[in-house]
């Protein structure tokens, strides 16, 4: 006992935050008023980090980390990691964070992505680090040579944790804890700072704070045979859950890992508040859905369309074999009817025809840019099947000109590998398409009377 006592005493802040981010496999420091960077590795067996790379563009590494991304999360990283997001939401948090799948050996695997400022009052560095949170993957191999020493391992480890609320020290072995850092909201919960059992503290006075609807999953995770069951074949634990914090439902993070890797009976938990970034992501995702959703008609808006469309030209420059079509409507008679019956009666009319396109591209995404005017992208089975769907719709329009009721003219383009720079280019064949269609449909209805 008197030597576990010794320990915690000798036991240093660094000590600990240098654990914590132990799973970092590569770290950059970047200054984003340049773009220069500095590349580290850290040492297992030292306190300090080598510079292993020195740059004057990160964007440069940026489209090295793109280029090896998994094909489906493509897009998430490219609207993700850009300089002016990552700066946008240091300036309301204390760090981004991103996870995503990259291709290690051939295999996607799950990576996190964490920025965080080197210093509160320096709005210019920033460090950037990578880990493998995947389950089964081995560790990233370190890098051989080493060329100039400079930041501290203890600096940027007390950087990449500067997020968290408390840390807890935990000898496994005794169960024995220590609280080492609080801030002044997790203070007000007056939780003991010490004890002689962990588990019995998070199943007590802790598992008493818990928000009810998590109490079940904290119960069955927090518990130390969960605990090592998952460290002995993961670098983490975590855990998201609620506590009840100033009389609301608040989201905190739990974070656990070994000391160190040959240390089987010592680990830290690290606790974040996490509740404004949950906040934050809601009322985004919230935002995005209503600005992506046409209001009238309920399919995706003009907003949408763009952000789709950028994304397609962002898959024609990385792939020379990318296929889809772009299906362009346009509601014939929509001014005569608002001229004559009313707005209300051209809203009804512009759902009616929405309904028909809906019923015919039922799995591609349709969007309303215009007052009268809507866009398809083809792609998977409904490309495979664009002239069978295109015969379908004319055939629908054709009966209901015939009956007086809502008539779409249609026109249908394909990408053109090697011809098409964008999506606009292959637009705007569909929307030459569809004019002379609607034109087609006019002559006809003026031929009949």
């Amino acid at each position: 006992m008197e030597n576990e006592v010794q320990y915690i005493h000798n036991l240093k802040y660094e000590d600990i935050t240098r654990s914590l981010a132990r799973d970092f496999f590569r770290i950059f420091c970047v200054n984003t008023n340049n773009d220069k960077f500095i590349e580290f590795i850290p040492h297992e067996q030292d306190q300090a980090l080598d510079i292993c790379m020195l740059g004057d563009d990160f964007k440069k590494i940026v489209k090295e980390f793109e280029d090896s991304t998994y094909s489906e999360d493509i897009d998430t990283v490219h609207t993700a990691f850009k300089k002016e997001n990552i700066l946008k939401v240091l300036c309301v948090d204390n760090s981004f964070s991103l996870n995503y799948r990259m291709l290690l050996d051939g295999k996607a695997t799950y990576v996190g992505l964490k920025a965080t400022r080197v210093k509160q009052n320096d709005s210019a560095h920033i460090l950037i680090a990578f880990s493998n949170t995947d389950a089964h993957m081995q560790r990233i191999a370190m890098y051989e040579r080493t060329m100039k020493k400079s930041l501290t391992y203890a600096g940027i480890a007390e950087a990449l944790a500067y997020d968290y609320d408390c840390i807890y020290y935990v000898n496994t072995k005794t169960n024995e804890y220590i609280e080492y850092k609080s801030s002044d909201e997790y203070k007000k919960l007056h939780l003991a700072p010490a004890g002689r059992d962990f588990f019995d503290f998070c199943t007590g006075s802790f598992f008493n704070l818990i928000y009810v609807d998590d109490k079940d999953t904290f119960l069955q995770a927090v518990n130390k045979e969960n605990f090592m069951n998952v460290l002995s074949v993961d670098r983490l634990f975590l855990l998201t859950f609620r506590i009840i914090l100033n009389g609301e439902a608040t989201y905190f993070r739990m974070k656990a890992t070994r000391m160190a890797l040959e240390d089987n009976h010592h680990i830290v938990i690290g606790l974040s508040n996490i509740d404004e970034s949950i906040k934050r992501r809601a009322h985004y995702e919230m935002m995005t859905e209503i600005a992506n959703r046409d209001s009238l008609t309920g399919v995706k808006s003009k907003h949408a369309y763009t952000e789709a469309e950028e994304h397609i030209n962002f898959d024609i420059e990385h792939e020379a074999d990318y296929v889809f079509a772009v299906a362009v409507c346009d509601v014939n008679g929509l001014k005569q009817i608002n001229d004559t019956l009313g707005h209300k009666a051209g809203d009804k009319y512009i759902k009616e025809a929405c309904s028909i396109i809906c019923h015919v591209f039922q799995h591609s995404p349709v969007f309303r840019i215009g007052g009268d005017e809507f866009a398809v992208i083809l792609k998977g089975n409904d490309y495979e099947k664009r002239e069978e769907l295109m015969k379908s719709i004319n055939n629908v329009v054709e009966k209901n000109k015939n009956e007086g009721r809502v008539v779409v003219a249609v026109g249908l383009s394909e990408y053109i590998p090697g011809e098409d720079k964008s999506v606009s280019d292959v637009f705007e064949r569909a929307d030459a398409i569809m004019y002379k269609r609607k034109l087609e449909l006019k002559s006809a209805r003026i031929d009949s009377e």
